[in-house]
């Protein structure tokens, strides 16, 4: 049976109130865990952050996530470390307050690193109640602090010992040309060089357990042995799924055809999973990848009448698959030419416009007569599903005035509004690139 790996977890906290100097404690946090990345033994160790804490924070990030070593980056003054009230603004804690919270937890935490001017004074009232506290003497630059962060934890996460890596972080200060390199403090506890004496009584029982630890390891290297075979065989097999899995990927592409190298499975698979509102929008992005116009965002006549008919196929039976026929270019087309081509009844037809009564005064107010008048709806009065009328979808967001129909075409924008080019034109435009297409 293999033993558990023993995990020692570190837990990161920042605060950088409003009204303060910023700093860069992002910076410092992601180099803490890009150090952990790179750790040979990364598994035996588990980083956890938390960004502007407050002072209450402390406490319960603590209860939580159960971590040996507490790490704090921020403001510090000689009279407490600087955290965040419930306004966002700095709230002081002062050192016996912060003492007398890491002695409730002094048979956890085993270090404690203060990452911020002047915290000292703090390291030294922590000090009384666990075994390795680092504080700096003085103010400490952000470039130094991140500095001493980094060093300090590409030893530790090598497991060397918390004064090993506390005198690589003060190199690297060094390494870096930064003159402050003496200004990280580490504190012991007291009690901490007291168990080390007694631990030596245990000496006689550790040498005897050394045949034991030497028998251990060699059983140890015969299942790494045996291990790096079966990661080795496991290694073939996921290379060999990954492969399949690519070929699988690279099927469903052809499946998708394009002229100008557009991949359709987003859309594909936002209709098949029935987000047609999605799709909708998915659907302009794609047309304006199709003809090199994202950065226009529209589509002008020159582009529609060159629209490739490969793209426009595969847009369109992707509609008319995953609607079971009710959506589409094709669809729409075969509605409007159905109508005589007429705006009003297209509208009527997609489900566009609707009847709206409208009670008109006539005679300065005398008199007032009920009209029905057809209006437009807008895109948030849409439906987005398959109880929509036929051709209902696709039409992108915008008022659907008929010659807002199929908008995907033509895209030029006045404010919110767009611009009302002749519509015979542009219906005409599109008619022809669909037959001409054969769609």
């Amino acid at each position: 049976m293999t033993d558990e790996i023993p995990v020692k977890k570190i837990l990161v906290l920042s605060a950088n109130p409003k009204g303060t100097k910023p700093l860069r404690l992002g910076e410092e946090i992601r180099e803490i865990k890009d150090g952990l990345r790179r750790a040979r033994e990364r598994e035996r160790f588990i980083i956890e952050s938390a960004e502007a804490v407050r002072y209450r924070d402390i406490r319960r990030a603590i209860l939580d996530y159960e971590p040996h070593i507490v790490h704090f980056s921020g403001h510090g003054l000689e009279e407490g470390l600087v955290f965040e009230d419930e306004t966002g603004r700095e709230k002081l804690v002062e050192p016996q307050a912060l003492a007398g919270l890491f002695k409730l937890f002094a048979d956890q935490v085993e270090c404690v690193l203060l990452n911020a001017c002047y915290s000292e004074h703090q390291a030294k009232a922590i000090a009384q109640h666990i075994n390795y506290v680092i504080g700096m003497s003085h103010a400490i630059g952000d470039k130094a602090a991140i500095e001493f962060a980094v060093g300090f934890y590409d030893a530790l996460l090598a497991r060397r010992s918390v004064e090993i890596a506390y005198q690589f972080g003060c190199n690297a200060i060094q390494m870096a040309s930064i003159p402050e390199h003496l200004t990280p403090k580490l504190l012991k506890q007291a009690e901490a060089e007291l168990k080390k004496l007694q631990n030596y009584d245990d000496i006689k029982d550790e040498y005897v357990n050394l045949l034991k630890q030497e028998e251990e390891q060699q059983e140890a290297q015969k299942r790494r042995q045996e291990e790096q075979v079966e990661a080795h065989r496991l290694q073939r097999q996921q290379e060999q799924q990954e492969a399949e899995r690519l070929q699988r990927q690279k099927q469903k592409t052809n499946d998708l055809p394009s002229e100008k190298g557009v991949d359709y499975t987003k859309l594909r698979d936002l209709l098949a999973a029935g987000k047609w509102k999605d799709a909708d929008q998915e659907t302009l992005a794609v047309m304006l990848q199709a003809t090199g116009r994202e950065k226009e965002g529209w589509l002008d006549y020159e582009s529609i009448k060159k629209f490739s008919c490969t793209d426009l196929r595969t847009i369109d039976q992707l509609w008319v698959k995953y609607s079971n026929g009710r959506f589409g270019f094709s669809v729409q087309k075969r509605i409007w030419e159905s109508v005589g081509k007429d705006y009003g009844k297209f509208g009527d037809r997609v489900g566009w416009r609707q009847m709206r009564t409208e009670i008109v005064d006539k005679w300065f107010g005398l008199k007032q007569e009920t009209q029905h008048q057809p209006f437009w709806l807008n895109q948030d009065q849409l439906t987005y599903d398959t109880s929509a009328p036929e051709g209902h979808l696709p039409l992108r967001n915008g008022h659907l005035h008929p010659s807002r129909l199929m908008s995907y075409f033509v895209k030029i924008l006045i404010g919110d509004h767009l611009t009302r080019f002749d519509p015979g034109l542009r219906f005409s435009s599109l008619a022809s690139r669909l037959v001409n297409c054969n769609i």
